[in-house]
């Protein structure tokens, strides 16, 4: 099946490039590469799956719920097909993503607060339409699609060792591990989840596959998926050797990092596999080179500055410190000297003289700086401790 939708997809899914990472390879000793799916058209893999099923219902009309991806690969999928489409996506999904939904030509139909919300109503459109519902991941031929990822690497890089895949509700994963066992089975194949909504890991330590908790956020939206697929799942414990699972702050501080050192926009999503491989989560036994799958690009410019702050604050290039002084002339005045002598770069000042509960005659003074790491934030909040009254 995946041989068959890797040629339903020729001169349409691009063959998205995947180097050599020397700058990843020296972060943490090991020969590494990046699989660049967020170049991918619609910016994720998702059209991937999505071709390979529309493709097959001759022009059929269909429908479906999603907050993002999956909604612009079935939009672009069903203008290649020649498919009315129609896309059901929550009122507060991304500006962005609901656009680019509606340039690729589907009827995009906002409802409710939250994804379940789209689905249902999805589901309903498909039964009173006679519309084809197509699901993001658990659909045979969606994993199929997705897993023609997984013969691009083993024909790009036919060395691979390990391939990390970023897991969601499993469908890219599972085709990707099937594809990719089938032409190099000794690899090693590691998925990678994100902490509220793993799945299939605590499988592998309870017997027991079971939808996530709803409680719990992530900026992980693209693989925030709480229902399991028995397909994919059955694939998963066949063809998968490890699942591991990554928090946010982790996958912040690996967007920033790619960002920086690779030259290229992934969302969170596509970052959780650079999260575990730089917190030592891949088995130090599993065979190189590594390839680590970037699987989406499509982020908000307005989240990515955030996300990029956050992710520098991880890594310890980013502080902000609450500092409490008298109310004396020069005082503030001696703590920017301070920070001028480290060499840290000061990005924000707020002078509080009043509320806060602050005692008579203290002033509070919030400064956000950039420092050069870790080491370096400690040795400013060292030396202005010495001199003030630090909190």
């Amino acid at each position: 099946m995946i041989n068959e939708a890797q040629k339903r997809g020729e001169g349409l899914v691009l063959e998205t490039p995947i180097h050599r990472s020397n700058s990843f390879g020296s972060l943490t000793g090991r020969e590494v590469y990046l699989k660049a799916e967020c170049l991918q058209r619609t910016g994720s893999f998702k059209v991937r799956g999505a071709h390979n099923a529309i493709s097959r219902l001759g022009g059929a009309p269909v429908v479906a719920a999603s907050a993002g991806n999956h909604a612009q690969g079935v939009a672009l999928a069903a203008q290649w097909s020649n498919s009315p489409a129609t896309v059901f996506m929550p009122e507060t999904a991304p500006l962005p993503k609901v656009n680019a939904t509606s340039d690729y030509g589907a009827d995009v139909q906002l409802v409710g607060r939250n994804l379940a919300t789209a689905v249902l109503a999805a589901e309903e459109f498909a039964e009173e339409k006679g519309a084809h519902f197509i699901h993001p991941y658990d659909d045979p031929y969606i994993i199929a699609g997705q897993g023609t990822l997984g013969l691009e690497v083993c024909h790009q890089l036919p060395e691979a060792g390990t391939v990390i895949i970023p897991t969601g509700g499993g469908g890219l994963l599972a085709g990707t591990a099937l594809a990719v066992k089938s032409q190099l089975p000794q690899s090693r194949i590691v998925g990678v989840e994100v902490e509220p909504a793993a799945m299939y890991e605590p499988y592998r330590r309870t017997g027991v596959l079971e939808p996530a908790s709803n409680e719990g956020t992530t900026i992980c939206d693209g693989i925030d998926v709480r229902v399991p697929s028995q397909i994919a799942h059955q694939l998963i414990e066949e063809h998968v050797d490890d699942l591991v699972v990554v928090r946010d702050n982790q996958t912040t501080s690996a967007l920033t990092l790619i960002l920086e050192r690779a030259k290229l926009i992934v969302e969170p999503s596509g970052c959780v596999g650079i999260a575990a491989l730089m917190e030592n989560l891949i088995p130090a036994a599993a065979p190189e080179p590594i390839v680590v799958v970037l699987s989406g690009g499509n982020i908000d410019l307005l989240l990515l500055g955030k996300m990029v702050r956050t992710g520098m604050e991880s890594s310890g290039r980013y502080a902000e410190l609450r500092i409490w002084i008298p109310d004396q002339p020069g005082q503030l005045a001696r703590i920017l000297e301070i920070v001028g002598e480290h060499g840290a770069n000061v990005v924000s000042v707020e002078h509080h003289r009043e509320g806060f509960g602050l005692p008579f005659g203290t002033v509070e003074i919030d400064i956000a700086v950039e420092t050069r790491g870790a080491k370096h934030a400690v040795k400013l909040r060292s030396a202005l401790a010495d001199e003030f009254d630090l909190r």
